[in-house]
């Protein structure tokens, strides 16, 4: 084969354009010893590619069930909703624990509503006592 010819080859193979009958011719050539010294890079990768296509697999050959294949993500979606779902629960149901200054405030803040109660109650009776005043100031006339 002529040098020329295996350069075009060898450029139009690695362009993906040669035809198979040029790829076998270009196997031949760098499988036999004497190569010309500008293409002895190449040798290492096309006796690489020989050596692959004669590769098989020997061993038998276990098909993977598909449902084991969608049974993993299927188990991790339900443990990241029951976290989700825990986490959520947790937050709403169990309130924070007061603080003792929190407790002592509702306290206070529930004698002071007391004692406006108890305010109020005063206020409405003084009310009827002014009326009382009144009416009596009217019969009784005092100077």
């Amino acid at each position: 084969m002529e040098l020329k010819q295996v350069h075009k080859w060898i450029d139009l193979y690695f362009d993906g354009k040669t035809t198979l009958l040029q790829e076998q011719e270009l196997f031949a050539y760098f499988s036999q010893s004497l190569i010309d010294e500008s293409l002895l890079p190449y040798k290492p990768y096309f006796a690489a590619i020989l050596q692959e296509r004669k590769a098989y697999f020997e061993a038998d050959f276990i098909p993977n069930r598909n449902k084991s294949r969608w049974l993993y993500p299927r188990i991790a979606a339900v443990a990241a909703s029951v976290a989700v779902c825990f986490f959520a629960v947790q937050q709403t149901l169990l309130a924070p624990q007061p603080t003792a200054e929190e407790i002592a405030f509702e306290e206070f803040k529930s004698n002071m509503y007391l004692v406006a109660g108890h305010l109020n109650k005063g206020k409405h009776g003084m009310a009827y006592i002014d009326t009382f005043n009144q009416t009596t100031n009217k019969f009784i006339k005092s100077e």
